[in-house]
């Protein structure tokens, strides 16, 4: 080691080597920690920026609308998510009354999409499903919504959508699609005012068997 340098501290390599040159150039660096958000070779500031824009991100509503206040939009956001999980639990488990819940009185059910009439008021769509869903064994997913909180007591959402139906003897329906809804709250609490379902692909055993939901 040259004179003057035992125990001295050591700069950084980067520091050390001149002129940043190569495949870890300045430029090539930048390109790697912001072409990457920060999660390849992103440490320090970049890691750091990009978990506060995760967390802001993650904090807010779908979409918020003028004249709603950011607070209610955010509640009526996480309200209707849980509307939603119970009416896919409620259909798979053929809990009606725990649907019925879900619903306005008047609720305008569209399953067209899938082979189905468009029924209006809550009765007559749960009666349809008792009808051609009791037999089978159901299993609905949803995911990815899109919600926007229109005002205080209304909204509208898109929900991506995968479905299993099992008919007794085994014949099968696997379908995607989106639901489409609207939604309304009343005293506190909000339900599905009208849902139109919308089919990307199905694999169908004939459309007189499908049903849709």
């Amino acid at each position: 080691m040259p004179n003057g340098t035992a125990g001295r501290p050591q700069a950084p390599l980067s520091h050390r080597a001149g002129p940043a040159r190569g495949w870890w150039s300045a430029p090539k660096r930048r390109r790697l920690l912001l072409g990457a958000g920060g999660l390849v070779l992103g440490g320090g500031a970049a890691s750091a920026l990009w978990a506060h824009n995760a967390t802001s991100a993650s904090a807010e509503p779908e979409a918020p609308s003028e004249g709603v206040e950011p607070a209610v939009a955010v509640a009526a956001v996480a309200e209707i998510k849980q509307v939603k999980a119970r009416y896919f639990r409620a259909v798979d488990t053929k809990d009606w009354e725990l649907l019925k819940a879900q619903l306005t009185d008047d609720v305008v059910v569209d399953t067209t999409g899938s082979g189905g009439p468009v029924l209006v008021g809550s009765d007559a769509f749960i009666a349809f499903l008792q009808l051609t869903l009791s037999p089978a064994v159901t299993v609905h997913h949803g995911h990815s919504p899109e919600i926007e909180v229109t005002s205080p007591t209304t909204a509208t959402g898109v929900w991506a959508m995968q479905d299993l139906l099992i008919f007794p003897g085994d014949p099968r329906v696997l379908g995607f699609g989106h639901y489409h809804e609207t939604y309304e709250s009343e005293d506190g609490r909000w339900r599905i005012a009208e849902l139109k379902l919308t089919r990307v692909h199905m694999d169908p055993i004939g459309q007189q068997q499908l049903f849709g939901m």
